[in-house]
C-alpha cells in the first residue's frame, strides 16, 4: 500500500491550498488516465470499425509484427508499428479527450495577437477541437485518414504535409498545462489496441449508430461518420457498440 503525504499548511500555519484548489487537483487525479483514455478508445473503435480498409491494414501490421499478444509491450517492435501510431494519432485528432481551451491570463503589458492588442488580465485560449480541425493544416479535417501521419510517395503524403499536421496537433496540450502522463497514456493506448486486435476480430454491431452524428441533432453534430462529443471539461460521449470475437486463425 502507498501512503501520500500532502503539506496542507504553510510555515505560518495558514492553509497552503484553498478548498477549490484541492477539489481541482482531486478531479484531475480522478480523470487522468481514466476518462481521457476511455474517450480516446471509444473514438478509436468508432472510426476503425467504420473503415474496413484501415482495419485490414492495421490488423495485418500488428499480427505480422508480433507472434503473440504476449509479445506486445513497450519497445522497438511496438515503435515500428507506424500505422498503429498513425491510427491512434488520427483518433486523438478527431476525438480529443479535452475539447475546449485551457485559458491563460495575459500578463502585464498586454499581448499582441494577429495585430489585435489583448489587455492584461484577459483570458485567452484556443479550443483543442478547433485546432484539430484546422483546414489549413489538415486539408480534409473531417476525414479519418491515418495515412496523413506517414510520409509516403504512394499516398502522396510528403514530410512537409506531416509537419504541417503536427504543427496543429497538441492532444495533450503544451506549456505548463501539458499532460505529465503523456508517454504513459500513449503506451497505454498503443498496447491496449494492439493486444486487442491481435487476439480478437472486431466489428461494429450491425445497425449501431450510437455516438454518431445525425441530421436531426443540429449544427456541429450532423455527420453520421463523425463521433459526437460534448464538452464537460473532459469529453462526454456515447457508444459505439462493437462486437469482439476471439480469433480462430
Amino acid at each position: 500500500m502507498f501512503h501520500y503525504l500532502f503539506k496542507t499548511t504553510d510555515n505560518a500555519g495558514n492553509p497552503a491550498y484553498s478548498v477549490d484548489e484541492l477539489n481541482a487537483e482531486a478531479m484531475l487525479l480522478i480523470i487522468a488516465g481514466s476518462d481521457t483514455t476511455s474517450t480516446t478508445l471509444s473514438g478509436f473503435w468508432f472510426y476503425l470499425t467504420r473503415h474496413p480498409r484501415v482495419y485490414s491494414k492495421l490488423v495485418e501490421e500488428i499480427r505480422t509484427t508480433f507472434k503473440s499478444a504476449d509479445d506486445i509491450q513497450t519497445g522497438p517492435a511496438l515503435t515500428s508499428c507506424k500505422y498503429l501510431q498513425a491510427c491512434v494519432n488520427e483518433t486523438l485528432r478527431l476525438s480529443p479527450a479535452g475539447l475546449s481551451e485551457l485559458a491563460r491570463d495575459v500578463l502585464p503589458g498586454g499581448l499582441d495577437i494577429e495585430g489585435q492588442h489583448i489587455p492584461e488580465g484577459t483570458h485567452v485560449g484556443v479550443a483543442t477541437w478547433v485546432m484539430m480541425h484546422h483546414e489549413e493544416c489538415y486539408g480534409d479535417p473531417w476525414v479519418y485518414r491515418p495515412e496523413r501521419w506517414i510520409p509516403d510517395s504512394v499516398t502522396g503524403v510528403t514530410a512537409e504535409d506531416v509537419a504541417k499536421a503536427q504543427s496543429s496537433f497538441n492532444p495533450f496540450t503544451i506549456g505548463q498545462g501539458k499532460c505529465a502522463g503523456q508517454k504513459l497514456a500513449m503506451g497505454e493506448l498503443l498496447i491496449t489496441t494492439a493486444k486487442t486486435l491481435h487476439r480478437m476480430d472486431v466489428r461494429l454491431a450491425p445497425g449501431d449508430t450510437l455516438g454518431a452524428g445525425a441530421l436531426e441533432l443540429g449544427w456541429g453534430m450532423r455527420r453520421k461518420d463523425h463521433i459526437t462529443l460534448k464538452d464537460a471539461y473532459i469529453a462526454v460521449r456515447d457508444g459505439p457498440i462493437v462486437q469482439f470475437r476471439r480469433r480462430t486463425t
